[in-house]
């Protein structure tokens, strides 16, 4: 039910921050929300709202999510532009850091603790 609860919530978080990046791209002046990351953040937004229909779908894509997110971090700090197709920043780079941390940890420890406790019935 947690990761459910967190593939909503981090669906519509995602949705807004793609609908506000067209609105302010300075992004409350520490994030660069150019077209693409805009357009990415409306994509992963409305892939976590229909993944929170269904605990495996969610499962699956806080993983997806959290090894997106992780390695976006990682391109980031050592690419600072991502070869060309949108800019980003240390906080751009801290963040995507934080959101794919916590994305894995959903996706794959309340997994295996989840399959644990289904083993045990």
């Amino acid at each position: 039910m947690a990761v459910r609860r967190f593939a909503a919530i981090t669906g519509l978080v995602f949705l807004l921050l793609g609908l506000y990046g067209y609105i302010d791209p300075g992004g409350f002046g520490l994030f660069h929300l150019g077209g693409a990351h805009n357009v990415i953040h409306l994509i992963v937004g409305l892939l976590g709202l229909a993944a929170s229909f269904g605990e495996g779908y969610a499962y699956r894509y806080s993983q997806v999510i959290g090894v997106f997110y992780l390695l976006l971090a990682v391109l980031g700090v050592f690419t600072g532009d991502l070869f060309g197709l949108m800019h980003l920043g240390v906080a751009d780079n801290a963040l995507h850091f934080v959101v794919g941390a916590i994305a894995l940890y959903f996706g794959v420890v309340l997994s295996e603790s989840a399959q644990g406790a289904r083993s045990y019935r």
